[in-house]
């Protein structure tokens, strides 16, 4: 990678690394506008979302992609200034429920997970998060926590467990205000993309890039890439037509590189991709693009690996067109390798959302009873319809004639996790 005068020609390496840079960022900002577009949402009022179970009681799924339907979030964007700090305020909470209170800054890097683990003299209480390198008025009896530029997202995650409304009562305790009327500005006006229509060229016009590269980038490689965009930028910005070049290569080069990557980052296993070598982004772009593509608001390995399957047994992409078999061998349970909890739920791809099903059944896991097997394994059955001889408990229904793909979610991993010694198995088509 080369760093660009303003009139250069980019290479075709040069767009895949600048629109791969930028797109991590432009994730995080589309989830901003669609998050305060939201009635009675804005900045530092924390907004409880309600659980999102099985059955009657079913509430609404969270706005971001790939939910996770074990905890109850409570989210909300933080915005300070040097004079204004948000004040944050955590109950305790109970030491058989997990909970972390994690705090990202405008590029989705993890800046503080908040529990007993990480603040083990203060899990719990009144924090004044404030504008790095600034002094303002702190409250007494307030913990300072410090977020890199003026904006930050909160999600608080508390584990239902076997009672809900005891996770739901915890969770409307976490309380956020500011401390006056930080001056910030708002959210982009981003033109329209999904995770199916990727944005193009535009990215690298105004006013977009320079309310893209305005916050502080943690990432030890922001000093090549941020002047790579800049250059690009001005290359189209000197010409009209050559709008329509970088389109060009953005379609043909550019998203084809980030669509593989998204399918192979990590160690890929048995056709399931792990997190558990990023307990931060670091200088990692691509995966930090990866991240907020198909899991926005990803948290650390070091609180939790999610493996994201991708393909079969038969190395051929996961569809509602067949059923699959997945069985966890009795000395390997998901269970076993955790100090937290686990869990398996199902999404459509490519939007990553959950498969609306007239079951109502979206997830299994630790919270679920499961039928083991006379060895003890536990088979797992993934198809639109529940199958003959299968039991209700062991199913997760697919969208029929779609793509489809899962997320297993482990909470507080063992080591062998976190290594990559153990593994999910894989899913074997049924004939």
């Amino acid at each position: 990678m080369r760093i660009m005068s303003q009139i250069t020609a980019p290479s075709p390496d040069d767009v895949t690394q600048a629109w791969v840079y930028l797109l991590g960022r432009y994730l995080v900002m589309r989830q901003e506008r669609i998050d305060l577009a939201e009635d009675g949402v804005d900045y530092n009022v924390i907004k409880h979302n309600p659980a999102v179970v099985v059955g009657s009681s079913a509430g609404t799924a969270p706005t971001f992609v790939n939910p996770n339907l074990d905890v109850v979030y409570s989210e909300a964007w933080i915005a300070v200034d040097a004079a204004t700090p948000a004040i944050l305020e955590i109950p305790a909470v109970p030491a058989d429920r997990y909970y972390t209170v994690q705090i990202v800054d405008e590029w989705a890097e993890i800046t503080h997970n908040i529990n007993e683990r990480n603040f083990p003299d203060a899990p719990y209480g009144r924090y004044a998060i404030c504008l790095e390198g600034t002094e303002p008025d702190i409250p007494d009896g307030c913990l300072r926590i410090d977020i890199p530029s003026s904006k930050a997202k909160m999600l608080a995650r508390v584990q239902i467990g076997d009672d809900v409304d005891a996770a739901v009562d915890l969770q409307h305790r976490f309380t956020l205000s500011s401390l006056g009327s930080p001056t910030l500005t708002a959210p982009t006006d981003l033109p329209d993309f999904d995770n199916a229509h990727l944005p193009g060229a535009w990215m690298f016009t105004e006013p977009y890039v320079a309310a893209a590269l305005a916050p502080v980038d943690a990432c030890g490689r922001a000093g090549e890439l941020q002047p790579l965009v800049s250059g690009i930028a001005a290359y189209i910005g000197s010409d009209s037509s050559r709008k329509a070049e970088v389109d060009e290569t953005i379609a043909s080069v550019a998203i084809p590189a980030f669509v593989h990557f998204v399918t192979h980052f990590g160690n890929v296993t048995n056709g399931w991709s792990s997190t558990a070598a990023y307990p931060k982004f670091g200088d990692d772009f691509w995966f930090r693009a990866t991240a907020n593509f198909g899991g926005i608001w990803w948290n650390s390995s070091n609180e939790a690996v999610y493996e994201l399957l991708h393909v079969d047994a038969q190395d051929q992409p996961t569809t509602g067109d067949r059923s699959y078999r997945m069985t966890f061998a009795a000395d390997a349970l998901p269970g076993d390798v955790v100090d937290g909890f686990w869990s398996l739920t199902v999404y459509g791809k490519p939007d990553y959302m959950l498969v609306p099903n007239a079951a109502g059944r979206f997830t299994v896991g630790s919270e679920h009873p499961l039928a083991a097997s006379a060895d003890g394994s536990i088979e797992l059955v993934f198809s639109p319809e529940l199958p003959d001889g299968v039991r209700e408990s062991n199913w997760l229904p697919t969208p029929a004639g779609k793509p489809f793909t899962a997320d297993l979610r482990l909470y507080l991993p063992h080591e062998s996790v976190r290594s990559g010694e153990w593994t999910p198995p894989a899913l074997h088509p049924i004939s």
